[in-house]
């Protein structure tokens, strides 16, 4: 059927038979864009407004929207990645508020552990107030005499990478045997460093004078103060060397434990590599009581240190006795001194 402007002007207005109907429709489908010369401006102001049947509004959608979505497909594939775009953002939005809402207790967390106080060390202490030693043993096993007006203190747990002790006055020290962990003693600018051994410190708190005794093993002794009175120094002690720090004069002694001295005062009596048959002599004619031993239980065993003539008899004993694995027995004849 040959398409007339009059068929189509018939078709605009429903007067068209079902077959001509249906040529227009398939003509319609074909074309991109109406002919301008079906319709003239009067014609158009002309045309009477009339309800258009279901049938037909649904056939116009169909034709309109094949024509437009197939004519421009461009624009329906930016359509939908703007909407999917608006989707995306949403989510995001959302996903962000909620972490953010969610790591707001973790910053919180991270604030309270920054601020959080570092952890208090636990120090244990002991200050001597009385008039003889006091012996204590550490967590090590290690045993300490300390005398009158002096303190030690060291941090709880004490075994760490080295076993510290820190001193002020003077202290004797029989140490627990443990190569993996130094036992260090600290005392006025000076470190006393030891494995398994014996020794004394003397580092009165404001006194010039630090003086380390060795008794039995070995200990490294070196200077860890900075100021220009304490000389610079590391020295490997021997039994029986004194080693004397002089902050007054800026010097250091370290007397030869081959070389035996003996110095007495009024009240104390300073010992260096003595032998044991003359300490017990001077002892028993300071205090006038009898000190039995024998000669083979004592033979090659010395002192080195610095007796207190104020100190009962029997606590100087037993500190001597105990430095060379001896036994004092006290009896109404005096005091008996054996393995």
């Amino acid at each position: 059927m040959n398409i007339t402007d009059e068929l189509l002007d018939k078709y605009f207005k429903s007067q068209c038979t079902p077959e001509e109907q249906n040529a227009v429709n398939i003509f319609l489908s074909q074309i991109d864009e109406f002919p301008d010369h079906l319709l003239t401006q009067n014609e158009w102001d002309s045309v009477v407004e009339e309800d258009l049947s279901q049938i037909k509004s649904d056939q116009l959608f169909g034709k309109i929207k094949s024509k437009t979505f197939a004519k421009f497909p461009f624009t329906h594939w930016v359509r939908n990645i703007a909407a999917a775009a608006v989707i995306v953002m949403a989510v995001g939005l959302g996903y962000f508020a909620l972490t953010t809402n969610n790591s707001k207790p973790n910053f919180t967390l991270n604030e309270k552990k920054q601020n959080a106080p570092s952890p208090v060390i636990q120090w244990k202490s002991t200050v001597n107030y009385a008039n003889n030693y006091e012996k204590i043993v550490l967590p090590d096993g290690s045993e300490v005499k300390v005398y009158p007006g002096a303190e030690i203190y060291y941090a709880q747990p004490f075994i760490k990478e080295k076993r510290e002790v820190f001193l002020n006055g003077k202290s004797y020290f029989h140490v627990t045997k443990d190569k993996k962990h130094p036992f260090v003693v600290y005392a006025n600018g000076v470190s006393t460093t030891a494995l398994g051994t014996s020794f004394t410190i003397t580092a009165t708190k404001g006194s010039s004078l630090v003086k380390v005794a060795l008794h039995t093993g070995k200990v490294w002794v070196r200077n860890i103060s900075s100021d220009r009175e304490t000389p610079v120094f590391s020295s490997i002690l021997k039994p029986g060397d004194v080693l004397t720090v002089n902050k007054l004069n800026n010097t250091l002694n370290i007397s030869d434990s081959k070389r035996h001295a003996f110095e007495e005062t009024a009240l104390s009596i300073n010992l260096v590599q003595v032998s044991l048959d003359k300490v017990f002599k001077k002892l028993e004619k300071h205090y006038g009581e009898k000190i039995s031993f024998k000669d083979e239980d004592i033979k090659g065993k010395f002192f080195t240190g610095t007796l207190y003539l104020q100190t009962p008899l029997d606590t100087l004993l037993a500190e001597i006795t105990e430095l060379n694995k001896l036994t004092t027995i006290k009896s109404r004849k005096g005091y008996l001194i054996k393995k």
